[in-house]
């Protein structure tokens, strides 16, 4: 697909912290562009239910207060899975955040996790402009000579992401980076995955389930059947029903990969035989 041709939604969310198993969405905005103009834009505060530390209200200002009477976030995650499914996913530095967190959000509200292509502009700074001394969306969109205002708000940061993703379709098709293969090929897309993440996520997108023998620097060896919902660097998030909680897992702890064929492992004796 040609890039100019692709439906896109800015995302950026702001979080009561930043630890995947305990903290929640306390914010988001998310703005959809498509066929040359923006089409809508999605913007609230989301009840956490869960206290903002001291250190996530200096960077957004969202008190406990002011989130109190906002919709908790199952209140809004059909619209905010209907405006991110048929989507290309822009946002600056999503793979540090902003994906764990939506999926850990809809798996709560009982919503398929979204596994799009997504863009990551963050990426993007690194890879095009080494020079760049700070990689902030602030700093990037400055240097491409995007007007910056308000920033650390959903919304605000949500709308200045997309700004820097046209501007950079625009530069784009100046040097012949027309397609999103073209941006694959220069390392520009979000879709190179190690080995073992890759059949993971592949096997999730069939199943929703994924079954591991994981070793853990504390338990030991153990079979895990998890819900795979994004990929950071070297980590995965997802939820474990062994555990029955959130969870990351060190790729190069994950020992074996298979599909799940009955959802508890005491189940499959296959399976149960390698441990």
């Amino acid at each position: 697909m040609k890039l100019k041709e692709a439906r896109y939604a800015a995302l950026d969310i702001e979080t009561t912290g930043i630890n995947f198993g305990h903290d929640r969405i306390c914010e988001i905005g998310i703005v959809v562009w498509e066929e040359g103009h923006k089409l809508l834009e999605f913007g609230t505060l989301v009840n956490p239910e869960h206290k903002i530390s001291k250190i996530s209200y200096r960077v957004h200002g969202i008190s406990d207060e002011m989130v109190e009477k906002a919709p908790k976030f199952y209140e809004i995650a059909p619209r905010v899975a209907e405006l991110l499914r048929n989507s290309v996913i822009i946002g600056h530095n999503l793979t540090a955040l902003d994906i764990s967190f939506i999926n850990k959000e809809l798996r709560y509200a009982g919503q398929r996790p979204i596994f799009n292509t997504f863009i990551d502009t963050y990426r993007i700074a690194r890879k095009m402009y080494p020079g760049l001394k700070k990689n902030s969306l602030k700093n990037f969109a400055m240097m491409l000579g995007v007007k910056v205002g308000e920033i650390h708000r959903a919304l605000p940061d949500a709308r200045l992401a997309m700004k820097v993703w046209l501007k950079l379709m625009e530069r784009f098709r100046k040097i012949g980076i027309e397609t999103f293969e073209d941006m694959e090929k220069q390392g520009l897309l979000n879709s190179k995955m190690k080995p073992r993440v890759k059949q993971v996520f592949d096997l999730a997108k069939e199943t929703g389930l994924v079954r591991i023998v994981y070793k853990s620097p504390y338990s030991g060896r153990t079979v895990r059947v998890i819900e795979p919902l994004a990929a950071r660097g070297g980590k995965i998030d997802a939820y474990c029903y062994l555990r029955e909680d959130f969870r990351t897992f060190d790729i190069n702890r994950i020992v074996e990969v298979q599909p799940v064929t009955s959802l508890y492992p005491s189940h499959d004796k296959t399976m149960h035989n390698h441990v």
